[in-house]
């Protein structure tokens, strides 16, 4: 998933290429019915897995998890078929670990008086949904005739995510009883802030139907990749006869699903546009 997020120069050369579509066409040859929109939009996504380097054996573990984000933008037509969004809205950042080995026989877990039950460790899935942010994005977007009343959508633009609880730290571990005055640690693992604001970009393509009352209905698939972290740190198990550790990084790269209901402020007939 990572290859495919992370190609963020078609993001330019969309935009470049949306812009150029637009200006070489006649304002009057546009067959929208609105011109100025608000638009409320949900998107289920699934967030990217954590970036681990391991130092050892590499016990743990890291998968994509669902996430979500709502979003109010306003729509402006400026020509022909091009428009741009600005809005304003609030995103989940979750990351998913975990684990589950055959306890080594000369490991002390292995000693326990619990032994039988130790026979596997882990078994553990922790997932945290870490961080609200805001998100403002502002985009370009490219609507193309399919026919009466439906549109093709390509839209490229860029985003700020400000996260809302900053500065933050995350620690997770685990630890074993081996008899009624021992414990022995097997797992920690440790998360913390980078920074407050991350800049991220994103592409868009999708189908938009308008209704009767000329108001729309849009789905959208979405890429959405960025170049900083919102999280560093690093896991480390221990009482183990080898060694087990390395640094961890979280992303706020996604693919995903969106889905925008538009409230047309400005209107205008079907008919008033010249072929």
């Amino acid at each position: 998933m990572k290859k495919l997020l992370s190609n963020t120069g078609a993001t330019i050369l969309l935009f470049l290429l949306i812009v150029k579509l637009g200006y070489g066409q006649d304002f009057n040859k546009s067959k929208l019915t609105f011109k100025d929109q608000i638009r409320f939009s949900l998107s289920p996504v699934l967030y990217d897995n954590l970036t681990v380097i391991h130092w050892g054996e590499k016990l743990l573990k890291s998968k994509p998890v669902f996430s979500g984000e709502a979003v109010i933008s306003y729509y402006h037509q400026i020509k022909n078929d091009i428009g741009i969004n600005i809005g304003a809205g609030l995103g989940l950042a979750p990351y998913y670990i975990n684990y589950y080995f055959k306890a080594p026989d000369n490991s002390i877990f292995r000693t326990s008086i619990y032994k039988d039950n130790y026979e596997y460790l882990g078994n553990i899935k922790h997932y945290e949904y870490v961080q609200f942010m805001w998100v403002f994005p502002l985009s370009i977007q490219k609507l193309i005739e399919r026919d009466e009343n439906k549109y093709y959508s390509i839209e490229a633009g860029i985003k700020l995510n400000r996260v809302v609880a900053y500065p933050y730290q995350i620690t997770v571990g685990e630890t074993y009883v081996i008899d009624d005055t021992t414990e022995a640690r097997l797992f920690d693992f440790k998360l913390v802030d980078t920074k407050k604001n991350l800049v991220s970009y994103f592409l868009k393509a999708g189908l938009i139907k308008v209704t009767k009352n000329q108001n729309t209905i849009q789905l959208n698939a979405v890429l959405h990749y960025s170049f900083s972290k919102i999280g560093i740190g690093y896991y480390e198990f221990q009482n183990l006869p080898y060694e087990s550790r390395g640094q961890v990084s979280q992303n706020i790269n996604y693919i995903g699903l969106e889905f925008i209901y538009g409230l047309s402020l400005s209107k205008r007939s079907k008919n008033n546009y010249s072929e």
